[in-house]
């Protein structure tokens, strides 16, 4: 049978042909291999889709389909803001699930449940705007922002996420279980024994979550040497590969160049040289190692320096500022006072005085004629378990309370200075021997000679001196000029921006977030992350291009 229409001839078979195609399923885009669906559509998603062509990510991708054609699990190791996360997490979970042939499940793991939500939070927005995507799925709970639930072609899928001990036991997956940086708390750093504890959580339970079809990917940046990712690359249930920012293959060198050059990298490693082995050329120290050693603080002592009594008047120099640090010790072990000198770039010492025995209403009273004597700008005081709060303290001493945070971000400010050639300090062995004690933990034994006290007296008075190197602003001009530029119906016709902003008050705005740094270590650069809170940031660590904060993962 046919039908006639201006003289073209059209058969029931052609009819029913188009037909169909006008009611082609959201499923007809093809979605190829990884790679292409990386390169093609997931990239899409995102400003600089070019950087989906570097040559790491075609490694990526063409090992996870070789570890699903083996049947194998996988186990990929990479350097912070490489797109681990972007690739092995959010793109392979949605290209899995896309490729499933029934209803199916994949299980993201985080060390927490808060992280966990985090990533499907992204792949969300990731999906939403992208229209290939969108065309692709047909969303089941539109509202929930940490609920992954679409369906394809009529079969439901998900994406179901839990923190590593949260997770309940006896649920299962077809799909795939993610376990990314499991071994990495945002809030503290783990310590020994809850890693080791997550390793045994893992090969016990977490590996028998997903069904026997389905992979297993685990993708994160190392913490030990010997930890849970290094163990996985000789389990032989695993595929692995492991990629350095600085990659050694001698036609390669940088990993991901069009993000971080080689000038970049070597910087930030020679600025803080211990933890930039961990997070980027994947070398983890063992925990149990000094934080410094001998050579390193040896290099830092300038037996020239002069002493000053902290009981004598001080007197400064033009353009001479002094900063102090005072770790507050138990009766087992003594409180320990620095003072620090800058003129300049450099800090130099110029007392130290330990405290062996003494009441703590007298250290009140020695602390408040030390900050008289030398005119102190800035010091801080351990502040932990409040021995000296509130019992008169001059205002120049500002509390310090020790958590993991806190100590993490004065340690590696200290680094930077001792690595940076920029300090000076007395020599004396008790002091050497107090900050060669602290280990990679920040831990330090407990002896009657101290408990690594000069350690943290001298990273609290350096941390002092950094933060009034950082903190600096332009003036934003006078008050009227600034009123007379913001005031409603006063702006002349022509001067807004595309923002509908006034030029003059969008000048003054660049001002006021304009980073102006003294700091030796890190020169000023012309972006800063404008958002971290964190005393250590750096105007280096913001790598404008994706408004990323490489230390603490802000995102602008």
């Amino acid at each position: 049978m046919a039908f006639s229409k201006n003289d073209e001839v059209i058969t029931v078979a052609d009819a029913l042909a188009k037909l169909s195609e006008g009611l082609a399923t959201k499923t007809n885009t093809p979605i190829g291999g990884f790679y292409d669906f990386i390169t093609k559509i997931w990239s899409k998603s995102f400003e600089r889709p070019e950087l989906f062509e570097s040559w790491h990510v075609g490694v990526i991708a063409d090992d996870a389909e070789r570890a699903l054609e083996e049947k194998k699990n996988y186990v990929a190791i990479l350097p912070r803001f490489h797109f681990k996360s972007t690739l092995l997490g959010h793109a392979f979970s949605v290209w899995r699930l896309l490729q499933a042939k029934r209803d199916s499940s994949i299980l993201y793991l985080s060390y927490s449940d808060t992280m966990a939500r985090y990533h499907i939070s992204e792949i969300n927005k990731t999906v939403q705007r992208n229209p290939i995507l969108m065309d692709m799925l047909t969303a089941r709970n539109t509202r929930a922002e940490f609920q992954f639930r679409y369906t394809i072609n009529n079969k439901p899928v998900e994406i179901l996420h839990g923190g590593l001990f949260s997770f309940k036991r006896g649920m299962h997956v077809n799909g795939a279980l993610i376990a990314d940086d499991i071994l990495r708390d945002p809030e503290n750093p783990l310590q020994l024994g809850e890693i080791n504890k997550i390793e045994d959580h893992f090969m016990t339970e977490t590996m028998f979550i997903p069904n026997q079809e389905a992979p297993v990917i685990v993708l994160g940046t190392p913490m030990l040497p010997d930890d849970l990712l290094s163990k996985l690359q000789r389990d032989e249930r695993f595929m692995s590969r492991v990629l350095p920012a600085l990659d050694p293959t001698p036609t390669r060198h940088v990993l991901m160049p069009a993000l971080y050059s080689e000038e970049w990298l070597l910087a930030q490693q020679k600025a803080r040289p211990k933890s930039f082995a961990s997070e980027f050329l994947l070398q983890p120290s063992f925990q149990t190692e000094s934080y410094f050693n001998r050579e390193d603080i040896e290099k830092c002592e300038d037996a020239s320096l002069r002493e000053f009594s902290a009981y004598k008047k001080y007197e400064k120099q033009p353009n001479e500022q002094l900063f102090a640090g005072f770790d507050v010790g138990k009766k087992r072990h003594p409180s320990h006072l620095v003072i620090f000198s800058r003129v300049g770039e450099t800090l130099k010492q110029l007392n130290q005085t330990w405290l062996d025995g003494w009441a703590y209403s007298d250290q009140i009273e020695f602390l408040n004629e030390v900050a008289q004597n030398f005119q102190l700008e800035k010091g801080y005081i351990d502040n932990t378990r409040g021995e000296l709060e509130d019992r008169g303290l001059e205002q120049v001493w500002h509390p310090m309370s020790f958590t993991a945070k806190s100590k993490h971000t004065m340690s590696q400010i200290m680094e930077q200075y001792v690595h940076g050639d920029k300090l000076r300090l007395l020599k004396d062995e008790r002091q050497t021997q107090q900050i060669i004690s602290v280990n990679n933990d920040l831990k330090a034994p407990v002896t009657p000679m101290g408990h690594g006290d000069a350690f943290f007296s001298i990273a609290m008075a350096v941390q002092a001196a950094w933060e009034t190197t950082v903190f600096k602003y332009e003036t934003l001009g006078s008050t009227s000029d600034w009123i007379e530029a913001v005031a409603p119906g006063e702006t002349p016709e022509g001067r807004a921006g595309k923002d509908g902003i006034d030029k003059g008050v969008a000048e003054r705005l660049d001002k006021m977030l304009n980073y102006k740094s003294v700091n030796p270590i890190d020169e000023p650069t012309e972006h800063l992350n404008p958002g971290c809170m964190e005393g250590v940031c750096q105007p280096s660590f913001w790598v404008m291009e994706r408004k990323l904060c490489l230390y603490c993962g802000y995102r602008g």
